[in-house]
């Protein structure tokens, strides 16, 4: 039998390994309370949650900082009998939030243009104190799994600090301020994977939405233009296999998602593209991760549905390999923990197919 490592580094491979991998991106702490039956001390088990899933979140005038949190804890994630957990390291935010009872919601970016950029202050990259602090979060709670370390590697952190308004408007009066906030994340980025792979990391999971569930936020030609190059040179800091993360309708860009490096593609949003020909046609070329509808299965549906559902993705992408089962986004509070329990039972019935 492999290790989770060994299972989990096979898949993202595009090879055959024992059974089915199966993670989570990340799952917040009220639904790792109901499955642990217990509160847990945010101070002493850092982990996400609605606040600090996309990081620091700032003015232009703050001084931002970078704090990692596990995506899961280890006993919950051995009891959901995962293969892997992770530690999120994330650039700041630049960009207007709301607080409400469900966390922290970005409505709009406050890099509007080159004085605003100009105002900005990163942290430091290559902070020893930041890599010090992982190194220790590795050593404490890796245990044995495979360990990832959930990054950006820039096209969401410019998107999200810009706003897509502000984007489009600085791509038609200043452009090469666009290019500087592009260099400004993908540089940061590229730095501080090359750091992480120093430390005892066994994959990166990169999260950069750049779609909608019918089309992308922006235009394929201006993803190639703008943005392809930069992440490429991003990714170059990564030494370990990543997986691309992004919601949404990838298929005009996925050749190009391969070509900047990666290994793996994440969510696979249900309804965004057609399962069976991304199966067929990128099934060899990227491991397929995910695909089990948050709002559908783990929030509105049963147990019995859940287990059904698990059971026809299985067989929809596992054959031949390539392919992890994870969720379809992230796990988010509303999400009942018996769901989830119930797709861990069913992963662990159905994930012996090979």
């Amino acid at each position: 039998m492999m290790t989770k490592k060994e299972r989990v580094l096979c898949a993202l491979a595009g090879g055959t390994p024992d059974c089915v991998p199966y993670m989570y991106n990340t799952v917040m702490s009220a639904v790792q309370e109901n499955i642990l039956e217990r509160e847990i001390d945010v101070a002493r088990e850092p982990v996400v949650d609605g606040f600090n899933i996309t990081g620091w979140i700032g003015d232009i005038s703050e001084t931002p900082t970078v704090t990692p949190s596990l995506t899961i804890l280890p006993d919950a994630a051995q009891k959901l009998n995962l293969d892997a957990i992770g530690i999120q390291v994330l650039p700041p935010l630049f960009a207007n939030a709301i607080n409400n009872e469900n966390g922290r919601h970005i409505h709009g970016g406050q890099l509007i243009d080159g004085d605003a950029f100009r105002k900005i202050q990163m942290p430091d990259p290559d902070d020893t104190m930041l890599y010090r602090e992982i190194e220790r979060m590795i050593a404490q709670y890796k245990q044995d799994f495979a360990m990832y370390a959930r990054i950006r590697l820039g096209a969401a952190s410019v998107i999200q600090s810009m706003g897509i308004d502000n984007l489009a408007y600085c791509l038609a009066d200043e452009e090469e301020t666009v290019a500087e906030i592009i260099a400004m994340y993908t540089d940061w980025s590229r730095r501080v994977s090359k750091n992480l792979c120093e430390l005892d990391f066994d994959f990166f999971w990169c999260f950069d939405d750049i779609a909608f569930s019918t089309s992308m936020l922006i235009s394929p030609s201006t993803f190639r233009e703008y943005f392809k190059d930069a992440l490429k040179h991003a990714a170059s800091g990564i030494s370990r296999p990543f997986i691309f993360h992004s919601d949404g309708d990838l298929s005009d860009v996925l050749d190009d998602i391969i070509d900047i490096g990666a290994s793996g593609l994440h969510p696979i949003e249900p309804g965004s593209m057609d399962s069976d020909w991304l199966k067929q046609t990128y099934g060899g070329k990227l491991c397929l991760i995910g695909n089990i509808d948050i709002d559908a299965f783990l929030q509105n549906g049963t147990p019995e549905t859940v287990d059904a559902e698990v059971k026809r993705r299985i067989a929809q992408f596992g054959k031949g390999g390539g392919y992890i089962i994870s969720d379809s986004n992230s796990v988010p509070d509303y999400c009942k923990a018996e769901n989830v329990i119930a797709m861990s039972n069913a992963v662990e019935k159905y994930r012996w197919i090979y």
